[in-house]
């Protein structure tokens, strides 16, 4: 009896085991099955996100190929807040670049932090607070949004400050040679090099008036330096905020929240730092800026969430067309933008008012840094842009999602570059793509 009942408990617990050991197969190739279907979709994707990478960086090297024909040194493109190309030929991408001129375009956005401060107000008068203007029946006119926009009547005076091409020693051929005596030569009925101390935001408080404020657009250093003693007054005169000079605002403000590491700053005599195109930075911290501007006064944490620094309002100022110059806001210049200008009319395109024939040609020619000479759909689109002598760029174009950021040695046979040329092929690549591309990079190529 005790025998039977034990040969039944064996083979009763023998089939056991056989049906554990059949479900335990089953579960292992339900599970290898399921692997292989998961991979084989995330190969169907990725495959189709290597399609478009292909696509884009084809794009990005056809960009790439055209701006070292005309000396370029690098290109990075950002497209959803994260690098996907990166390119360099006789650079690399931890060396900090010139920006040039296009240091200028940090000078507005720091601006839109000192009005959120309530240290300044756009339209308020710049003699309430360099009191020397005050008799002077110009420049008592000026507002902090005439220096910004480059429409305050002061002399561009450039010989003014002749310590500040210090930044520039990256230039070759020649060209800083043909810059020092170009500017010798406008100076010669002037004598504004006669107002150099080597102080150049005290100096340009002495740098007369040319026209009246909001006459005529007029590129050059005076108005940011005068914008820099500006604000190095209202500073001085408060307690709230832990800075004391433009330098320090920035670095507090700007810089150090956005993360972006400078390489290098000029500076003059007296410590000021060169506002208007002191700044050496790598591609991918200028891109950091370009990103900032995409994400409307915002910075993105590695959760994905957004600390808000100014708001999304007072930095679209930066981008309203000057009545001065349509092409130009805040210390940017402006492609594609339509709307109402500084003083509540209507632009569209056209061209600088007032000044001379002389005026006129010269600011016909800067406005070519933002000229985007093509009628393509890709290009018809809002695109802001910092420049630099010697064709640097920052590219923001917000319908796209994209920052662009283009160095090069500044040459003779580089200011054949032309914007148009450069962007097509990037844009018409993100506009044909719906998946996010992967990272492409190429070094000293």
């Amino acid at each position: 009896m005790y025998s039977e009942q034990s040969t039944k408990r064996e083979r009763s617990s023998g089939l056991g085991e056989i049906r554990t050991l059949g479900l335990m197969v089953f579960a292992g190739l339900l599970c290898i099955w399921s692997v292989l279907v998961f991979d084989l979709v995330a190969y169907a994707q990725d495959s189709g996100s290597e399609e478009v990478s292909k696509t884009l960086k084809s794009a990005c090297d056809q960009a790439s190929e055209y701006s070292e024909s005309f000396d370029g040194r690098a290109v990075l493109v950002m497209h959803r807040g994260r690098v996907v190309y990166e390119r360099y030929k006789g650079w690399n991408k931890e060396t900090p670049h010139m920006l040039a001129s296009g240091t200028k375009s940090f000078t507005g956005v720091l601006a839109m932090f000192a009005v959120q401060d309530k240290l300044l107000s756009l339209d308020e008068l710049v003699c309430e607070t360099i009191t020397e203007w005050k008799s002077d029946k110009r420049k008592n006119q000026v507002t902090v949004r005439h220096l910004l926009t480059l429409s305050s009547g002061l002399e561009p005076a450039d010989a003014a400050f002749p310590t500040r091409g210090q930044g520039l020693q990256q230039l070759r051929g020649g060209l800083l040679a043909e810059r020092q005596q170009r500017i010798q030569r406008q100076d010669e009925d002037k004598k504004l090099s006669s107002l150099a101390t080597g102080n150049w935001f005290a100096d340009a408080v002495n740098v007369p008036s040319k026209a009246n404020a909001g006459e005529i657009f007029d590129y050059g250093p005076s108005h940011f330096y005068a914008f820099g003693e500006l604000l190095n007054r209202k500073l001085l005169r408060q307690t709230e905020i832990p800075a004391r000079s433009f330098e320090e605002y920035a670095k507090l403000k700007l810089f150090g929240p956005i993360g972006i590491s400078i390489g290098r700053w000029g500076k003059d005599s007296a410590g000021n730092v060169n506002i208007p195109g002191g700044l050496s930075l790598t591609a991918r911290e200028w891109a950091k800026f370009g990103q900032f501007i995409l994400d409307k006064g915002g910075v993105r944490d590695s959760s994905g969430n957004t600390n808000q620094l100014v708001p999304e309002e007072l930095l679209q100022q930066c981008f309203v067309p000057s009545s001065a110059n349509p092409r130009y806001g805040l210390t940017w210049w402006l492609s594609g933008v339509e709307g109402v200008a500084d003083t509540g009319g209507t632009v569209k395109g056209g061209a600088v008012k007032g000044g001379t024939i002389r005026d006129r040609i010269k600011m016909g020619i800067l406005n070519r840094e933002a000229e985007i000479d093509d009628d393509s759909a890709e290009l018809a689109l809002k695109i802001y842009i910092a420049a630099g002598l010697g064709k640097q760029r920052l590219f923001v174009v917000p319908d796209k999602d994209l920052v662009i950021v283009r160095f090069a040695e500044p040459t003779r046979a580089g200011n054949r570059f032309g914007n148009a040329s450069f962007l097509k092929p990037i844009l018409d690549a993100v506009a044909q793509s719906h998946v996010s591309p992967t990272s492409n990079e190429t070094e000293d190529r």
